[in-house]
């Protein structure tokens, strides 16, 4: 497995998870979802693209950090890294949201939800740790649960990749189904998956794990299976049961896709979504993007709110302006923000990384 090559199926995976959680937020806005008929579900079920995120996480870290040293200083170069890559963005979307806070105070325009901008809410955020069951409420950057989830699996990687170095093959054996069989338990009990600030640890860990067991599996058949067909079949299976509501065996089928998508990019082969340019360059600011859907949406119901207008009333206006701040401030983030941070301090923690950064490779 070549560790440090892009895999740009996995990055147009990426844009394609970032949309559908977008999609799922502009349904809470304007309930569009009707319209879609049998596929309403799909839409409603968005908060799912996360856990493609949380999956893809796992198997991109193994691929890429498999060696990282079970001590101190791997440790922290590890921790440095990963807050190189989500913590910039992070800070200056806060900063936003307290910029925008402060002026709507100043020009009489008090925020629907006071609560949301609390002062210990921030320290939770600057700390990454809301969504750890610190808060019961949005607050600040919401969608960022699911940062501060991925945060505790940055905490415990360098132990974890520790096991699965140790524990090779048992790990092999037991992870995938013990992942999944928690994860299905999970859903049984909470009636789904969209868990977020108070027990997204619950959903998070399982497909964390289950991505990076995947690793272990690819280079087996990698060369030989039908990589395109199995990532197809995952994809079918993942809109199937997201139209009929089952969220663990979604998960199931998007965990089926990315490893169709790993195994092809691990044999070498053509890329698949990959090779579609504007999908590919989405994936590319698709953090960015994620994260900027809340101040987007504060901009646009502050808006709305300001010239009487229901967001019931004018939906598609409601839905283009979302659109529009959501990726125009992705890329102001991903330009003059995410990618130049990650560059300046991974050439401390990881000087090849931060090369293949300034090169115009993604991820990592």
């Amino acid at each position: 497995m070549m560790g440090r090559r892009e895999l740009t199926d996995l990055t147009s995976c990426r844009a394609l998870f970032a949309l559908w959680v977008f999609a799922y937020h502009v349904n809470l806005q304007v309930e569009y979802a009707h319209w879609l008929g049998p596929f309403a579900p799909v839409v409603e079920h968005g908060y799912l693209g996360v856990d493609g995120f949380f999956i893809l996480s796992g198997l991109i870290l193994t691929r890429v950090d498999a060696d990282t040293p079970f001590t101190v200083r791997g440790a922290l170069r590890f921790w440095g890294k990963r807050l190189a890559r989500i913590y910039p963005v992070h800070f200056a979307v806060i900063a936003l949201l307290g910029g925008l806070f402060l002026a709507g105070i100043a020009a009489g325009i008090p925020p629907r939800e006071p609560a949301r901008f609390a002062g210990f809410a921030l320290l939770c955020h600057l700390a990454l740790v809301q969504g750890w069951g610190t808060l019961d409420h949005w607050a600040w950057n919401y969608p960022s649960w699911s940062i501060s989830s991925e945060w505790a699996g940055y905490l415990l990687f360098p132990l974890l990749i520790a096991c699965y170095r140790v524990f090779y093959k048992g790990a092999l054996a037991i992870s995938l189904p013990l992942c999944f069989s928690i994860l299905a338990t999970v859903a049984d009990i909470h009636g789904g998956l969209n868990l977020t600030f108070g027990s997204s640890l619950l959903r998070f860990f399982p497909e964390f794990i289950a991505g990076m067991a995947t690793t272990a599996f690819i280079p087996f058949i990698a060369d030989e299976a039908p990589n395109r067909i199995i990532a197809l079949a995952g994809a079918a299976l993942a809109v199937a049961f997201a139209a009929t509501g089952h969220d663990a065996m979604t998960v199931l089928g998007l965990w089926l896709m990315l490893y169709g998508l790993a195994m092809q990019g691990d044999a070498e082969r053509p890329a698949s979504i990959g090779a579609i340019r504007p999908l590919r360059a989405m994936g590319v600011i698709s953090y960015a993007f994620y994260m900027s859907f809340a101040p987007a949406e504060l901009l646009t119901t502050q808006f709305f709110r300001h010239l009487g207008i229901a967001r019931a009333a004018a939906p598609l206006a409601v839905a283009f302006m979302l659109a529009a701040l959501t990726l125009g401030l992705a890329v102001l983030l991903h330009v003059l923000i995410e990618k130049p941070a990650r560059i300046a301090l991974n050439r401390r923690f990881d000087p090849s990384r931060a090369a293949a950064l300034a090169a115009g490779s993604v991820a990592l």
